[in-house]
């Protein structure tokens, strides 16, 4: 990992030359020399028929007539995906921006907010010039392992190094193997006046021996996973001193619960925690009324909190996810806890649970509260169901974010089913007695559920959407028979699709879009035959079919493909009809080498 910045040093010292230009001249003739190297003097030159082009060739592009300020701000906007896409390259970037002129290098190496990002893959030298860089500006810090042999003797000598600058930390996210918990705790033992969200997990990714023990300044503070997990439950994290911390994630790690630390906060994520009662969870929340997210997944509870706990209001909680491992805690903490009414809620489902009851107690009773709140109609729906997940999202226009139920089910267990042939009706009942006057239904249809790949199964599952008002939008996963989709074919769906506006198929790679070419034609057509029905009948105008590819990464080394396949789909839909997006990154595409860019559109307008 740390072998690869040779050119990365290279731009660094080449930065640390071109920076040294003097703005006073403005010409770039006059430098100040720290390579040791006798610098030539300038060549005698008639002033009056030399060109300043030749002196100052950058100066005439546009984007150097920008302020400095309005500069930045392009360079931080361009930065900004280097560093969320988890920190790669992020100075290697950085840095061959500083090679276009000596004005660009003397700009990013003095503006200390494009500095202070550090992350686990930048070398020593580079942490070592970041840190400088930043001056006194808050420090962004994420540590994940990426190579654990190349990085056990690099991982001691960074901690120690971010520790000197504690009191600049703004954001910490840290994965590191078990046995490395007891060396990171230890630098997380002083106050951090600074830190606003924090993140520490133990990464289960990689495997590291026990005696895989690390030393910093010959003090064992990295010791085996069974020393880790003791001493963290003991410790209170900076001395309970970070008062402007307000975001929280533990995963796979125990705390001292009473801290100070965890008061206040606004966002608490606790993963894989074991709690000796559910009453320690209550004592948590009741410190921190203002929380608006908070999940508890795959936490377990030795006993359920007594008949006498207090319910915890969280009148600020617009999004809540529990799992206590049994439904039956589940559901002992969910009562005890008052949310807002506009509050979006995910559960998970297991094995051989009373999925039933525990949908009409909880579940049903929790939408009911969105209806009896909402102060203005909701405006629109989206029902998905997904391999073993089940998902309703309702949007109004007074919020920014929609409400969402989401139930989670084992992947591996098949018993799930036959809970959903049980739920979905009643979810279904419950959607369609107060949902007719909504004015866009999505309906999302994922993967079959683990074990069922069956055309009765996936017909039941028309039968039931059917009984919902007509799907405007329809988004599709899954291909052939690993799509629920694949039901239509033996369906009568003109009632269920003829307001389809929008046919999506999500997440298809090129290669696969193009095998199953023929299914997804058959598929098209039967939408756009729904569509024309109603139409017909009433002797309108025929609405206009969209269709949407979101296509999986390499399109580029498969563009003949692509390209053949929208021109046969545009034969169903119509010319211009077909959108092309690159899924996950949300970029259009405007053609392919210069081919029939009127093809492929824009997607802004659609989701």
């Amino acid at each position: 990992m740390h072998d690869r910045t040779d050119t990365l040093e290279q731009d660094l010292q080449a930065c640390a030359i071109g920076a040294t230009v003097e703005s006073g001249g403005g010409d770039g003739s006059r430098v100040r020399n720290r390579t040791g190297v006798q610098p030539q003097p300038p060549r005698e030159t008639n002033k009056s028929k030399e060109p300043d082009l030749r002196l100052r060739p950058n100066e005439t592009l546009p984007i150097h007539s920008l302020p400095t300020e309005l500069f930045l701000h392009v360079i931080h906007h361009h930065m900004r995906s280097y560093f969320q896409d988890f920190g790669f390259d992020y100075y290697r970037r950085l840095l061959s921006l500083t090679r276009v002129c000596s004005r660009w290098c003397k700009i990013i190496r003095n503006t200390p907010s494009l500095w202070n990002r550090i992350h686990w893959s930048d070398s020593a030298k580079v942490v070592k010039i970041a840190l400088r860089r930043s001056s006194n500006y808050p420090l962004d810090i994420l540590l994940h392992t990426e190579h654990v042999e190349q990085e056990r003797r690099y991982m001691p000598w960074l901690i120690n190094a971010l520790g000197r600058h504690r009191d600049r930390w703004r954001t910490l996210d840290i994965s590191v193997p078990s046995p490395w918990m007891k060396g990171v705790i230890h630098a997380l033992k002083e106050p951090a006046p600074s830190l606003e969200r924090l993140s520490l997990a133990k990464d289960t990714t990689y495997s590291v021996d026990e005696d895989d023990t690390y030393s910093v300044e010959e003090d064992d503070t990295y010791g085996s996973e069974e020393d880790a997990t003791s001493s963290i439950g003991e410790l209170d994290l900076f001395r309970g001193s970070a008062p402007r911390l307000s975001e929280l994630t533990l995963n796979g790690m125990s705390h001292c619960w009473d801290s100070e630390v965890i008061h206040g906060l606004t966002v608490l994520d606790l993963r894989c925690i074991n709690f000796l009662s559910a009453n320690t969870i209550l004592d948590i929340l009741s410190h921190s009324p203002r929380l608006r997210t908070l999940a508890i997944y795959r936490c377990i509870t030795k006993s359920r909190a007594n008949p006498s706990s207090p319910s915890i209001q969280l009148r600020h909680l617009t999004s809540l996810r529990l799992d206590l491992g049994r439904l039956d805690a589940t559901e002992d903490l969910l009562g005890h806890i008052e949310a807002s009414d506009g509050c979006s809620l995910a559960t998970y489902l297991r094995p051989n649970e009373n999925f039933e009851e525990f949908l009409q107690r909880r579940l049903l009773e929790w939408m009911s509260k969105w209806k009896h709140s909402a102060s203005v109609p909701f405006e629109g729906l989206l029902l998905e169901i997904d391999g073993n997940d089940l998902r309703v999202e309702y949007s109004t226009t007074d919020r920014s974010e929609p409400l969402v139920l989401a139930i989670e089910a084992s992947s591996w267990e098949n018993s799930w089913v036959d809970q959903l042939r049980v739920a979905l009706p009643q979810l279904i009942d419950a959607l369609a007695s107060w949902t007719k006057d909504v004015t866009t239904l999505h309906l999302r249809l994922g993967y079959p559920p683990s074990g069922c790949h069956t055309l009765s199964f996936k017909q039941f599952i028309i039968e039931q959407v059917s009984r919902l008002p007509p799907v405007t939008s329809l988004e599709v996963s899954g291909v052939q028979l690993g799509s629920l989709l694949n039901g239509l074919r033996l369906e009568d769906v003109s009632s269920l699709f003829r307001n389809v506006r929008t046919l999506s198929f999500l997440k298809i790679g090129v290669q696969e879009l193009w095998s199953s070419l023929n299914w997804l034609c058959e598929m098209v057509e039967i939408v756009r035959d729904a569509t024309k029905s109603p139409m017909e009948e009433l002797n309108q105008r025929e609405q206009v079919l969209k269709l949407k590819l979101c296509v999986l990464n390499g399109v580029p080394s498969n563009e003949d493909l692509l390209y053949g396949a929208v021109k046969r789909l545009e034969g169903l839909v119509g010319s211009g009809n077909v959108w092309v997006v690159e899924d996950g990154y949300g970029i259009p595409f405007a053609g392919f080498g210069g081919t029939t860019p009127t093809i492929f559109q824009s997607m802004i307008s659609l989701k």
